[in-house]
């Protein structure tokens, strides 16, 4: 059961998005154009990090606690999902706020 662990983290950290989605109603695929991009420079920039650190033994993960799936040489699927739901929380949360404080973005209101 430990090769799920990293998995589970990242399920937890994704059904908390979904929740701050939906509670908050913010309807971030209107915007998905933007989103898009933020989360493919994200992507871009930290799995090649990663595939260098790796490349140059800074960087490891624990074969027992991932599924052994790589999506680019040593670098493990758990890794690039990281990547997409982590930032997307981030965003996510922010948006919250944004509609928390009754602030403005762009002349929009939240």
């Amino acid at each position: 059961m430990n090769h799920l662990e990293y998995l589970a983290v990242i399920a937890f950290v994704s059904l908390c998005a979904f929740g701050v989605n939906l509670g908050f109603r913010l309807r971030i695929l209107r915007r998905w154009r933007e989103l898009f991009l933020t989360q493919l420079s994200i992507v871009v920039i930290y799995l090649t990090w990663d595939t260098w650190a790796i490349a140059h033994k800074n960087w490891f993960f624990d074969t027992h606690q991932i599924i052994n799936v790589d999506v680019l040489p040593k670098v493990p699927l758990e890794e690039l999902l990281f990547f997409i739901v982590v930032p997307l929380t981030v965003i996510l949360s922010y948006q919250a706020l944004l509609k928390l404080t009754g602030w403005q973005q762009d002349g929009e209101s939240q």
